[in-house]
Order: C-alpha cells, then sequence, then structure tokens
C-alpha cells in the first residue's frame, strides 16, 4: 500500500449499520452478562447515557476505560467478527476493488481491536493501511489498559489533514455529527445512511457500500485523469 490517493472510513454506522447498539455499546451490553449487579448497572447507565447523546469526548472514554479494565480479550474480538455479519458479499468485493484505487484507512473514537476483529472477519484487514481508534492492551494478568489515539471530531479532521502530505487526494466517509470536521476536511466527504437516502448532512448521501464505493472510484479516476502528470 502506498498509493496517491486515501479512502477514510469512520467504522460504527458507517461500515456497518448500528441495530440498534454501536459496537462499544454491544461490548458493554455482553461484558453486564457475565458481571455483578453493580457493573451491570454502571454499564447500562453508559450505554443509555451514550445513546441519548448526554456523553461525548473525555467523558464517555473515561468511564468506558474503567469499565474495560478487566475485560476478556475474546469477548472483545467476538464482538467485532459478530458486527462482520453485516457485510453481505457485494459491499465485501465494493470495498476490495476500491482498495485497487486508494490506499483505505479507518479514523473511529471507537475501539481499535473490534475494528480489526471486525476486518480479519470480512477478510479485509489486509487492505487497509491503518486503524486509529481507541487501543486495548492487556497485560500479564490480563489486566486492560486503554489508550486513545482519537478522541473526538477535530482530533479526526486533525489527522485528515495531517495525511495530505502522503497522498494527493482524500476522500471521507461517515454518518454522523462527529464525523463532520473529517468530511469537510477531506477532498470529498461522503456519508453513509444505511437507513435512508435522506439528506441529512450537506454531502452525497448512500445507503449501501457498492454505491458509496463505486462514487469513490468514479472520483479517484476522474481526479487521477485531470492530474498534471497523467497529462504529460
Amino acid at each position: 500500500m502506498n498509493k496517491d490517493a486515501l479512502v477514510i472510513f469512520d467504522f460504527d454506522g458507517t461500515l456497518y449499520p448500528i441495530d440498534p447498539y454501536d459496537s462499544e455499546q454491544a461490548l458493554l451490553l455482553a461484558m453486564a452478562q457475565d458481571n455483578n449487579l453493580w457493573f451491570r448497572l454502571r454499564a447500562h447507565r453508559l450505554v443509555s447515557q451514550d445513546m441519548k447523546g448526554q456523553l461525548a469526548g473525555r467523558a464517555f472514554h473515561h468511564r468506558y476505560a474503567s469499565l474495560l479494565k478487566h475485560a476478556d480479550k475474546a469477548m472483545v474480538e467476538r464482538i467485532g467478527r459478530t458486527l462482520a455479519i453485516h457485510l453481505n458479499n457485494e459491499d465485501r468485493a465494493a470495498l476490495l476493488n476500491l482498495a485497487e484505487h486508494a490506499d483505505l484507512g479507518i479514523l473511529s473514537c471507537g475501539t481499535e481491536n473490534i475494528i480489526e476483529a471486525f476486518l480479519q472477519e470480512a477478510g479485509l484487514l489486509q487492505h487497509f493501511a491503518f486503524i486509529r481508534a481507541k487501543c486495548l492492551y492487556w497485560d500479564a494478568q490480563k489486566n486492560t489498559r486503554m489508550e486513545v489515539h482519537i478522541d473526538g471530531p477535530d482530533a479526526k479532521a486533525k489527522e485528515t489533514n495531517a495525511l495530505r502530505s502522503t497522498y494527493s487526494t482524500i476522500i471521507a466517509v461517515g454518518d454522523g455529527p462527529t464525523d463532520l470536521p473529517m468530511l469537510k476536511a477531506a477532498d470529498l466527504g461522503l456519508v453513509m445512511n444505511w437507513a435512508t437516502n435522506a439528506k441529512t448532512y450537506p454531502f452525497p448521501t448512500f445507503t449501501s457500500l457498492w454505491e458509496l464505493c463505486s462514487c469513490c472510484v468514479a472520483h479517484l479516476v476522474k481526479a487521477k485523469e485531470a492530474s498534471p502528470t497523467a497529462k504529460r
């Protein structure tokens, strides 16, 4: 991987539809099933507040990290593998075709370990140049430590702008308000809306990955044909 173009994806709600929980909410609820009453109450409260949009950035990250101190690595990866069933063969083929035209990357406020398991299960991990999100690490005693690499919308935009020294064309794909700074920072911003094609945001909106990836390919081909090197 080292193409001139890059397509950046958000993860939750973008590479798969949220139905009804995102990946981190699903992990917390799965952990709650095997924990004590105090943990279950805390986990369910955090999920409820998150779904209502009452928490953002560091407020969520801090409480999420606290609950994941003894997270089971196998369970974390299982959540990602389970979510991968949302991708059908057409979606996979579309992403593989897009990877022929551009490097692929992920900037997310989610959890890298879940994303990696998702992509591995879908047979796509080797086609993504990078994943930047929150990463979980386990020590010898199986205690969990979390590092936050993307802590909010502005961090996504900052990372996108930093990648301009490497790529001549950047496309960004997201699904909600936390992606808007990233979409604005890219040469082309696209919105994935699995439920409806209603334009919630002022960017081209798609209801399938196949359609969205086709739009990306068309834009990249046109950009390459218009580049000064292509004209010589």
